[in-house]
């Protein structure tokens, strides 16, 4: 009995060696045939374009062409790689239209930053060399004899005159950045509003008196405007007068005409309106000239009641007077007025 158990295992044992084998076979035939279809389709196919994995990896599962899991690793790898490939794509697209974007804007504020830079640069340049060449037409005038019958145009002025005939004058105050020329536009326009003193347009303007003022003879009153530019620029820093220490420090202004030299002694700071309409008040920007002490009383009304502290100076009958005038934000239509008299 127990021989015959032994010989039916045996025999069992033999047939399930011999199906084993069979299957590892087999299997091992499909593995290979698997391998050889991948080696086919890297060999006929572009797998670097997603477009073209995607109908790949529908067409082969599909078609159920693989059978062992090598093929299915291939076509999970193709899958991946269809997805992978499609989002680096579309990131990279991003990436670089945002660089695009950020390069254009940077090469477009490059160069308008350039642009202004050297448009100041030049205007700046223009007016060192303007300055130098006053100067030493000054000292050279201040060294020569006094035998000989003086031009109307101060010698300082006379170059600089022939190149802008709308010069009037020059302003200059310690420890501010006003120096620069003075324009007069006789069309009436203010054109030196929006426009330096070479004549290019310019939103920070050049200081500028009216068409109606005269400095030959000079006015008793002469107005000069300026712009106040946040940078300091033009009258920007006349505001640095709002402080009584600076005016103690800086009591004084220079003013020549291109025919005289002035020095002028701050007698206020005057904070005021541009009057509307028929609004009563002096209208200080229209002030030109007084004929009598009456029309004198009115200027000094104007400057006694409005000045902001007291500077130990007073107007006189008979002074010849320079207001500097620039916008003041404290107030509709405000202006900042610096009033001085000629010493």
């Amino acid at each position: 009995m127990e021989e015959n158990k032994r010989k039916q295992y045996a025999h069992l044992y033999e047939n399930s060696s011999r199906e084993k084998e069979s299957f590892t076979v087999d299997a091992h035939h499909a593995y290979q045939q698997d391998l050889k279809e991948i080696e086919h389709i890297c060999a006929q196919n572009d797998l670097e374009d997603h477009m073209a994995n995607k109908k790949l990896y529908k067409k082969l599962r599909q078609g159920h062409v693989f059978s062992t899991w090598v093929g299915e690793a291939f076509l999970s790898g193709l899958s991946n790689r269809t997805s992978k490939n499609r989002h680096r794509r579309t990131i990279e697209k991003v990436c670089k239209r945002i660089a695009v974007s950020f390069l254009a804007m940077a090469v477009v504020l490059l160069t308008v930053l350039f642009y202004f830079q050297m448009r100041e640069a030049k205007q700046e340049a223009v007016l060192t060399y303007i300055r130098q060449e006053r100067e030493q037409l000054k000292k050279a005038a201040e060294n020569e004899e006094d035998d000989y019958e003086s031009v109307a145009i101060l010698d300082q002025y006379a170059i600089l005159y022939s190149m802008y005939p709308d010069l009037i004058g020059w302003i200059k105050i310690d420890g501010t950045s006003i120096d620069y020329p003075v324009m007069q536009d006789r069309t009436g326009e203010e054109y030196y509003l929006s426009h330096n003193f070479e004549g290019k347009e310019d939103n920070k303007g050049a200081p500028f008196i009216a068409a109606e003022s005269q400095i030959s003879p000079l006015d008793k009153n002469v107005v000069i405007f300026g712009h106040n530019v946040s940078d300091g620029s033009q009258f920007g820093n006349l505001d640095l007068y709002l402080d009584q220490k600076f005016y103690e420090k800086h009591p004084t202004i220079e003013f020549d005409t291109i025919y005289e030299t002035g020095t002028y002694q701050i007698v206020a700071v005057v904070k005021t309106q541009v009057k509307q309409g028929d609004e009563s008040g002096f209208r200080y920007y229209w002030f030109r000239n007084y004929e009598n002490r009456g029309e004198f009383q009115d200027l000094f009304d104007f400057v006694e009641n409005n000045r902001l502290y007291e500077t130990g100076e007073h107007l006189s009958y008979g002074d010849t007077t320079i207001m500097l005038s620039t916008c003041e934000y404290t107030a509709n239509n405000g202006r900042l007025v610096v009033i001085a008299k000629k010493v």
